[in-house]
């Protein structure tokens, strides 16, 4: 097993795409995903283990670029003194579809900037927060599966926010929010915008927490 720093660079670099459809599944550590990308996709891989390095692959068709960035997760279940660090950034300029499958980890999904048309998160074991906050030009259906693990889900005051929510075990923080009834939730601003971000969370073990942001 190898000990050193093992570095790999994200880049996939601009062509005619007009939408991403980006798939990112990762197996453990700590990942963070954000915009500001120059081309449609960087980042930085910091890991200790060379095999960890993900496999990249892009295609356009049809003017849809693809994206996939994959992890081989066997072995993923503990890093023990293993290092397994994610940091990869989305361009801001054109729409994506955006499906992050995460193991064993800490997560950050800091998404405000990002024209997202859809996006589904499936969050394994450990804390992770997401960030969506900020002002939207376009409406976006997004779907949350959580499974042992803490939550923070920033959703942004002044745009329309409704919420179904399912749990297990887990607990659920709505301050803020209006209770429509089973497990529905929405913002005062909610039927009064242009745009209205419609999300689906499944909470298994431990909470989850939604937060408005101004």
């Amino acid at each position: 097993m190898k000990t050193d720093r093992v570095s790999g660079a994200l880049a996939i670099e601009k062509d005619d795409a007009k939408s991403l459809e980006v798939d990112i599944d990762f197996g453990a550590g700590d990942l963070l995903i954000e915009g500001g990308a120059t081309n449609w996709v960087d980042g930085d891989i910091d890991t200790n283990v060379k095999k960890w390095l993900p496999s990249v692959m892009y295609k356009n068709k049809r003017d849809i670029g693809y994206v996939e960035i994959e992890q081989n997760m066997k072995g993923l279940s503990a890093l023990g003194n293993k290092r397994n660090n994610w940091n990869v950034q989305l361009t801001n300029e054109i729409p994506v579809n955006l499906d992050v499958e995460m193991g064993v980890s800490d997560a950050e999904l800091n998404l405000s900037g990002i024209q997202l048309s859809q996006l589904s998160v499936d969050a394994g074991v450990g804390d992770t927060t997401i960030n969506l906050s900020g002002d939207w030009q376009e409406s976006f259906d997004a779907e949350f599966e959580l499974g042992v693990g803490d939550a923070k889900i920033r959703l942004p005051q002044e745009t329309g926010v409704k919420l179904s929510v399912s749990k297990g075990i887990g607990s659920v923080g709505t301050k803020g929010f209006i209770s429509k009834g089973k497990g529905v939730y929405v913002n005062e601003a909610y039927g009064k915008t242009d745009t209205t971000i419609h999300l689906k969370v499944d909470v298994g073990v431990g909470g989850v927490e939604f937060l408005l942001v101004e």
